[in-house]
């Protein structure tokens, strides 16, 4: 297995911390679980659904995040 270095932001190392299982767990594999467990659609799925939406009104940006992250959720 090769190595790499990247560099996070101190809040996502804390965030990283308090996610582990057990206090040896790597942050490999602290992250490969988070991917394996919480796939995020595309933004071409995002745009597929967005489609999908009748809209009876002009949302604003903040409803669009609120929207986006819904369907994240799904």
């Amino acid at each position: 297995m090769k190595l790499t270095t990247i560099q996070l932001d101190e809040g996502t190392k804390d965030k990283l911390e308090n996610r582990k299982m057990h206090p040896r767990e790597s942050y490999d594999s602290v992250l490969k679980r988070i991917l394996e467990n919480e796939r995020l659609p595309s933004m071409e799925e995002m745009f597929q659904q967005s489609d999908k939406i009748r809209q009876k009104k002009k949302y604003t940006t903040n409803e669009i995040i609120e929207i986006s992250h819904g369907l994240r959720a799904k």
